[in-house]
């Protein structure tokens, strides 16, 4: 199982990823305490989840996962209202609705179609995203989105012990 967070530290709410990244890693190597109701699926996804911060997602971040390895690209996303919580299956992206916030070099959808082109399918996997707002360079993360971290976090260990299970 693999988690990419996507982002930028120095531009607002687009470092939501990679704050929800931190914690969970926290989480599963004992340095924060999960909320009881997560311990269960932190304890399957022990030494089984790679969370590995990418920034710019690229495809060469998904064509590294092996043929058998789920994936979760976690981002902020527009079309939401700050701070709320979604996850779409991976294959869903290009098909309206909340988007990842694209001040990547490729959008999320062109690196997905690179990748199936490669590839000839999609890893299995989801999209993990929060709604953000602020994302001028220099910008702090909005209230709204640091309050909505923890259940970030929480959504992507979810989700990522769902993709085990399955």
């Amino acid at each position: 199982m693999l988690v990419l967070a996507c982002g930028e530290t120095s531009r607002g709410d687009d470092r939501a990823a990679l704050l929800a990244a931190e914690l969970v890693r926290g989480w599963l190597d004992g340095l924060a305490t999960p909320p009881a109701d997560l311990e269960p699926a932190l304890a399957a996804l022990a030494g089984r989840l790679e969370v590995r911060d990418v920034g710019q997602l690229e495809p060469d971040d998904l064509l590294s996962a092996s043929s058998d390895e789920a994936v979760v690209v976690v981002d902020a996303a527009r079309g939401l209202p700050a701070g709320q919580v979604v996850r779409r299956p991976l294959a869903g992206l290009g098909s309206g609705g909340p988007a990842p916030r694209s001040s990547h070099r490729l959008p999320l959808r062109d690196v997905l179609a690179l990748v199936e082109m490669l590839r000839g399918s999609l890893p299995a996997g989801s999209f993990v995203g929060i709604g953000a707002s602020v994302f001028g360079l220099g910008d702090p993360p909005s209230d709204a989105v640091l309050r909505g971290v923890p259940a970030f976090a929480a959504t992507i260990v979810q989700e990522a012990a769902r993709l085990l299970g399955d």
